[in-house]
């Protein structure tokens, strides 16, 4: 047998690669058609229910959720889409959809605030003047009587927390002090403040020479002269209470130092009178004195002031305490003429050691340091002129013997 020189030949490859751009050519295909069919997405349609849709301009579609949506109690109300759904989206979608878009309310809820509960409190006193009062005050007319352990609806309270609003159990409206009922466990801070309708005339008497000034200060020019006891009708105050604005018995009105008068506290505390706005500040004319040159004292016993001059310029101004009316300071015009850096003085039924920078200038009167009192600014000394102890150091190094001393009203 003659033997085959024929090889056996392989079975032949397949050509695996052509497959593979025939199935990338196909795949191709399937993703042009697809994008031809679908409609393009803007990157800026908004997500709703997770599904993108294209936003419309006009939106015409009110979407309601179905009972059976998972959505808030709160969507099942109507509300207007924002865009309309594409007609195969599902009801759950839908009801998605409406409850996250935004919508228009149709009312506006506003909290209705409860009414506030009323407070009692009730009468803590036994005291005979214990008045229901047309006003914080007791210079108010009274309403009528409370007795002990009355019960009161509190209404309000004063600025100053001294006298309360109340209403009594048959009606009645009016104010109380505040000392006279309990209020244990009960915080004012959270009571309304109430204001006096009206403001009554209540006079007050002046207790010193003094002038009535156009404005709270004693740069304002003066009006009128006062004496002591007239009366004065009570208009206003300054915001410190430093100064009182007034009228007199003449219709006159202006400014007085408070502590030119007397105010009877049981019947009258000015906290409770208004504030006055000063007028624009003047300057009043000082007193000069005619061809006077070089340093001299002017003390003006009506201001409770003692200037220190220069020929007619005032170089320094402090206040001081005069004479009361039993031993009143002398008018006229005097010179110093002897000064001591501190000296002991007595009386009938006083001695006062070591009384600083001591300037007499009419027998025992003289000008000196004060430290038994502080009430600078009222009469208080027997004839001298009582100053602050630093005020009286300046003057007695500025003054020398001989300087004129004038005193006048």
């Amino acid at each position: 047998m003659t033997p085959t020189t024929d090889k056996i030949q392989p079975l032949p490859r397949k050509n695996k690669s052509a497959k593979r751009w025939i199935l990338i050519a196909l795949l191709a295909l399937l993703l042009v058609a697809a994008a031809m069919i679908t409609p393009s997405l803007s990157s800026y349609a908004p997500i709703l229910g997770n599904l993108p849709v294209t936003p419309s301009l006009t939106p015409t579609v009110t979407a309601t959720a179905p009972a059976t949506a998972t959505a808030p109690a709160a969507a099942a109300a109507p509300a207007t889409a924002t865009a309309a759904a594409p007609a195969t989206v599902t009801a759950k979608a839908t009801a998605t959809a409406a409850a996250t878009s935004t919508r228009t309310p149709t009312a506006t809820q506003t909290m209705t605030p409860q009414a506030a509960t009323e407070i009692t409190i009730k009468v803590a006193s036994v005291s005979s003047d214990l008045d229901l009062r047309d006003g914080p005050g007791r210079h108010y007319a009274a309403i009528r009587s409370l007795n002990y352990a009355e019960p009161l609806t509190l209404l309000g309270r004063y600025i100053y927390d001294t006298w309360l609003y109340v209403k009594t159990s048959d009606g009645q409206k009016g104010w109380v002090r505040i000392n006279t009922v309990d209020l244990t466990g009960i915080s004012l801070g959270y009571q309304p403040v109430r204001t006096p309708s009206s403001y009554p005339d209540v006079t007050i008497t002046v207790s010193a020479s003094i002038n009535l000034r156009a404005g709270p200060s004693m740069d304002f020019s003066k009006l009128e002269k006062l004496s002591y006891g007239d009366p004065l009708t009570l208009l206003g105050q300054l915001n410190d209470h430093s100064w009182l604005y007034v009228r007199t018995s003449a219709g006159q009105e202006g400014w007085v130092q408070t502590i030119s008068v007397s105010i009877d506290e049981t019947n009258l505390l000015y906290d409770y009178y208004p504030i006055h706005t000063p007028p624009p500040t003047e300057t009043s004319t000082p007193v000069i004195l005619p061809d006077i040159e070089g340093r001299w004292i002017d003390i003006d016993l009506s201001e409770q002031m003692l200037y220190a001059n220069e020929g007619a310029t005032r170089v320094a101004a402090f206040q001081v305490s005069t004479g009361v009316n039993q031993y009143p300071t002398e008018v006229g015009q005097f010179k110093i003429y002897v000064k001591f850096p501190s000296a002991d003085m007595s009386g009938n039924d006083y001695f006062l050691p070591d009384v600083p920078f001591v300037m007499y200038y009419s027998g025992d009167f003289g000008i000196h340091g004060t430290y038994w009192h502080r009430n600078f600014g009222t009469p208080m000394s027997r004839g001298c002129v009582n100053m602050n102890i630093s005020d009286s150091e300046w003057l007695f190094n500025w003054a020398s013997v001989g300087t004129l001393v004038n005193i006048h009203r």
